[in-house]
């Protein structure tokens, strides 16, 4: 097994990985100097990086209270909402990104 010194380092470079993510797509979507820097073909969709957003809110509140309450019904509920979540979320970006995006065009929001 690990010892304690290396699943510290793990546990915070996994933090440091979320944080770091979290902050870049906010700065993407803000659309601050870093987006301007992109070409316009390399710019993702704003609408997957707010899905993936939310998806990553929900596990951040859904993860640790499994972790600490596995068999509770609160835990079993998050359970669900994380996995309707990841579901959702999986299944646009796979087959329906061409009905978000003519949505998205349509509705004359930005894409990129």
């Amino acid at each position: 097994m690990f010892s304690h010194d290396w699943t510290l380092i793990i546990f915070n470079l996994a933090i440091g990985s979320g944080i770091s993510a979290v902050v870049l797509s906010i700065i993407i979507l803000r659309r601050g100097k870093l987006y301007r820097r992109l070409s316009p073909g390399a710019r993702p969709r704003r609408w997957i990086l707010i899905s993936l957003l939310i998806l990553f809110a929900v596990f951040v509140v859904w993860f640790p209270v499994w972790i600490t309450w596995p068999d509770a019904l609160f835990s079993r509920l998050l359970t669900g909402l994380f996995g309707l979540t990841f579901f959702v979320v999986g299944m646009t970006i796979k087959w329906l990104a061409p009905l978000v995006d003519a949505y998205v065009k349509r509705r004359g929001w930005h894409l990129r």
